[in-house]
């Protein structure tokens, strides 16, 4: 099998794509992280045809990867869609070789960019959603809410991160997908299925390079708040369940999720234990996890790891990064977690502590 690219960018003046030549392709970065920030890419192109002056900042650009049988003989149908968004920069540079290099982030980086301007006016958290989304050129796929959010969400603050606390109150999750919809809605039961096979020394199935595994107690959870707002006339209900003998021995590690289902104080307490009982459990995380390019392998996804023993498990995803080079190959690496994030406020907050821990 031979890894294969194929780059589309939109022409501004027919808005019609325009393929770029593999021969013309010499590397590719794509860096996956769903919420935490916008998704980003950096590629380098040879420039002996001044590809420079027909590439603009704002132009749209697409991705698709994989591996194909035939070398000689392959379309973009037989490649993985991985990533849309719009070029920030163009840098060109004439020197011993002609190349340019590209570089952007998908369409999240709009609503991450932005601080909420629109006048205040009592709306819902869906159609603060369907307006954000309509606002920067995306396809809402909204799931109806009733509660009126309060004015002060709006204050000073950007546009993904009120997008992301709305998603969080509301039991959600929010992301833009590679369509350019705005995704605003339940987590799809289709994120617990296995996307991929990590395989380590499994002979001929074999794709694992290096897989760092740690089993520790970072990210248990010892103390639970579930918390439902129900509206300024009826106001918060919230609920918590403790492992105090985690507490005592580890000190506090606490976590707030809002959850439409506890309607009451008594649902609430029992949402908050069955979540204790899950996160109390020890964590197992991989990092770095390098394996031959997996274009599949996308943030939230579920894979299985084969050949590590004890650790043989199934594994949420949490960030990805797809490196195509003409020189070294295709590969995907990625970080990994046997527990996944429950919302999205946690899931910045979790990689956040990881990003601080690592510099």
């Amino acid at each position: 099998m031979s890894h294969r690219c194929w780059i589309e960018v939109i022409d501004p003046d027919t808005n019609e794509p325009l393929a770029v030549k593999w021969s013309d392709i010499l590397n590719l970065n794509l860096e996956l992280s769903l919420y935490v920030a916008a998704d980003t890419f950096d590629c380098t192109l040879r420039n002996d045809l001044l590809l420079s002056d027909y590439l603009r900042k704002e132009q749209e650009i697409s991705f698709w990867l994989g591996s194909v049988a035939d070398p000689y003989h392959w379309t973009k149908d037989q490649l993985t869609h991985v990533f849309t968004g719009k070029i920030d920069g163009v840098r060109p540079y004439f020197g011993e070789q002609m190349t340019v290099q590209l570089v952007g982030r998908d369409y999240s980086a709009r609503l991450i960019d932005t601080e909420f301007s629109v006048a205040f006016a009592e709306r819902t958290a869906a159609q603060i959603a369907t307006m954000l989304a309509e606002k920067h050129g995306l396809t809402p796929q909204v799931t109806p809410t009733e509660i009126i959010i309060e004015k002060d969400m709006y204050k000073d603050r950007k546009e993904w991160e009120i997008l992301q606390e709305l998603a969080d109150r509301e039991g959600f999750v929010c992301y833009v997908k590679r369509n350019k919809t705005l995704y605003f809605g339940p987590r799809s039961e289709l994120d617990d299925t296995i996307i991929a096979e990590i395989n380590y020394r499994q002979q001929a199935k074999s794709n694992a390079l290096a897989i760092q595994l740690d089993d520790s107690l970072v990210g248990v959870i010892n103390y639970v708040v579930v918390r439902h707002w129900l509206g300024k006339k009826k106001g918060l209900v919230e609920g918590e369940a403790k492992n105090q003998e985690l507490i005592d021995k580890y000190g506090e590690k606490k976590r707030v999720i809002y959850d439409p289902k506890a309607k009451t104080k008594e649902l609430a307490d029992q949402i908050a234990e069955k979540r204790l009982k899950e996160w109390s459990r020890v964590v197992v995380t991989a990092e770095p996890v390098k394996v031959a390019g997996s274009p599949l392998m996308m943030p939230e996804k579920m894979v299985s790891v084969k050949g590590c023993g004890r650790f043989d498990t199934s594994y949420y995803i949490e960030r990805v990064r797809h490196s195509l080079s003409k020189s070294s190959g295709f590969f995907t690496e990625a970080a990994l977690t046997s527990q996944r994030p429950d919302s999205a406020a946690q899931y910045r907050k979790d990689l956040y502590n990881y990003q601080e821990r690592t510099m």
